[in-house]
């Protein structure tokens, strides 16, 4: 045996086990999509065929998912469709040329698709999960029988493709929702990250401007050219001789990719003949000028660095802010000087030290509302900044995530509330957790607050706010109960630290939880920033009206939405004795509210517009 196959077994843990594309746990299969089901593509359309008019969006290979490529008539889809093979929605769809391999979950809206180019797997889920499959086509590698690259996938090519399989669908759905949990967060940041850029936006037209002035300053503004208020230095016109250890040198692209750690380097020697006629300093702005022209960066850090040609050194004179001249380089006035003031024919792209010290600024003439100004619009960058990281963090988790999970290195236990969601073919959404999540931040400290008002206001948020968690209550003695939506939603606060779940017992051995918002809680409230505003608005309404209630009047108000709910649902007909029986009818535990009592939550349920329409599903009793 070859010292390579040696260590190969040695590297193989206990309960896993080698196969020809890796190792994987002793019960997990490896499996051809072949296997699984029919590789499927729509009937071909002709270029005569479509139009830019139509009605029904249609894709070939480059815009896949997002922008049309063209569009085909009402009559043609509804042709295609009845006659040859079509996606279900939620199958994955995924390119078999151009960028290879790109998938997308089919959300089942009208639309065809190029035949041979995008193609998906006819499976009927008996075997494997669609999400899972969805995932694993992300880390295939697609490649010839001789391992080559794939220029095109044919039809035997995407059979014989092998995969990593679970045993149960079970396990499945489970990586499958710990990975879609991490694209949704992803999802949220970028969302939040796009509207801070917004409001950041909005503020330098009003700061930048003079639209709209800090509190406290009101002195005049003025206009100034670059080289009234600035010495305007070049870089090198040589080029130098690289080292590879040495005294940092700008590019361009330093500048633009706001990188200033991956630069190349020269000796110090040759900087010291550089820098002869100027030094970068903190506080100094580096311009581009010469391709990407106009893109401004601030060295807000200690440096000893030379530069190119393709940047110029702007040094500001006393009373005038860099930080203020940085974001103001951002503003479309700024963007106009610099385009005309650049040489309009000339390739690259380029502007002249000479033009620029002629590119007007606007800035208001105290150098302290200057700073002022910069501060807070700096503090902006920061935030989003923060977020671009964190963002950025959550994808390259995501990647460690999916070789592990998709491989069997990470096994998830299979739980009895993981076994009972495989029987009972649930799956809880994300949303479970960011509302759950959102409604601890809210609510913890209440009067009464714990497990039962917890799911008391999941139960009237998910109702009337109408938001499908994936849901099944039944009766319960304290109103409306979901034990596996509640352990779901603790074990997303156990996996990523939003919310710290303590127990503790009383005299009579009862378990007592308390749910507790960590620092962390701020990655859910990023997360529910990514819902539609008015969404927001209805559940944050409704959730001031249950902080103000004790565990009793929430108790009352969930149980009797739950009745009220029930008899829209059947068409049965409602008035406040048919509802105060049905309340009492719910359990035995009822009988400790009074009449008067229950009247009274009834009435404010009224008053403050918590009145069922019918939505959702119909609350019975157990049938275990």
């Amino acid at each position: 045996m070859t010292e390579r196959k040696i260590r190969s077994k040695m590297e193989i843990k206990k309960g896993y086990k080698q196969t020809e594309i890796g190792i994987i746990p002793e019960d997990w299969e490896i499996k051809r999509l072949g296997e699984i089901g029919e590789i499927r593509m729509c009937k071909r359309v002709f270029k005569a065929q479509t139009s830019i008019s139509e009605n029904i969006p249609f894709y070939k290979i480059g815009t896949f998912g997002n922008i049309p490529d063209a569009f085909i008539s009402q009559e043609l889809y509804d042709d295609f469709r009845l006659k040859y093979y079509y996606p279900k929605k939620g199958e994955i769809l995924f390119s078999a040329a151009g960028t290879i391999g790109r998938t997308v979950i089919f959300d089942g809206k009208p639309a065809y698709f190029q035949d041979s180019n995008i193609v998906w797997i006819d499976n009927d889920e008996k075997i494997i999960t669609n999400q899972y499959l969805y995932y694993f086509y992300k880390v295939v590698q697609w490649m010839t029988s001789d391992g080559g690259i794939v220029s095109r996938l044919y039809n035997e090519h995407i059979r014989n493709t092998q995969i990593f399989l679970p045993p149960s669908i079970a396990e499945q759905t489970a990586i499958a929702t710990v990975l879609s949990d991490t694209d949704a967060l992803i999802t949220a940041l970028d969302k939040l990250i796009a509207k801070k850029k917004l409001i950041k936006q909005g503020a330098m037209q009003e700061l930048l401007t003079g639209k709209k002035r800090l509190k406290g300053f009101s002195g005049e503004w003025v206009e100034k050219k670059l080289g009234e208020i600035a010495e305007i230095k070049d870089g090198t016109h040589q080029t130098p001789q690289y080292v590879n250890d040495g005294i940092p040198f700008y590019s361009v692209e330093n500048v633009t990719n706001n990188d200033f750690i991956n630069t190349k380097s020269i000796s110090i020697e040759e900087h010291k003949i550089l820098t002869k006629s100027y030094r970068i300093e903190k506080g100094d702005v580096l311009m581009t000028r010469i391709g990407s022209i106009g893109v401004c960066k601030l060295v807000n850090w200690d440096v000893e660095a030379s530069f190119y040609v393709s940047l110029a050194l702007l040094k500001f004179k006393k009373g005038y802010s860099s930080d203020y001249f940085t974001q103001y380089s951002n503003t479309n006035l700024f963007i106009k000087e610099i385009e005309d003031h650049s040489l309009q024919h000339a390739t690259p792209r380029k502007i002249n030290l000479g033009n620029i010290s002629f590119v007007k600024v606007y800035f208001p003439k105290s150098v302290i509302e200057q700073t002022a100004i910069a501060t807070i619009l700096t503090d902006m960058d920061a935030e989003i900044s923060a977020l671009e990281a964190k963002r950025d963090k959550y994808k390259q988790l995501k990647i460690g995530m999916m070789q592990q999970l998709l491989t069997g290195q990470i096994r998830f236990v299979n739980t009895s509330a993981q076994s009972k969601k495989l029987s009972e073919n649930r799956t809880i959404s994300i949303a479970a957790h960011i509302v759950g999540g959102h409604i601890v931040n809210k609510l913890y400290g209440s009067k009464g607050w714990g497990r039962t008002k917890l799911q008391k206001s999941l139960h009237l948020v998910g109702y009337c706010c109408q938001l499908d968690f994936g849901n099944e209550y039944i009766r319960n003695v304290a109103g409306p109960d979901d034990q596996l939506l509640m352990q779901h939603i603790d074990s997303k606060f156990r996996q990523y630290g939003h919310v710290r779940i303590e127990i503790k017992k009383d005299n009579r051995g009862s378990k007592h939880y308390n749910y507790i918002p960590t620092s962390k809680i701020v990655e859910i409230e990023q997360a529910f920033d990514g819902f539609p505003i008015e969404t927001r608005e209805d559940i944050n309404n409704l959730l001031s009206k249950i902080k103000k209630m004790d565990l009793a009047r929430a108790e009352i108000v969930s149980t009797l939405y739950a009745v009220w709910n029930n008899r829209i649902i059947m068409k049965q007909t409602i008035n406040d004795d048919l509802l105060l029986k049905d309340f009492f009818d719910w359990s035995a535990h009822k009988s400790d509210f009074s009449k008067d009592l229950v009247l009274r939550g009834l009435n404010y349920m009224r008053q403050e517009r918590i009145i069922p329409i019918g939505w959702g599903k119909y609350i019975d009793k157990s049938k275990v």
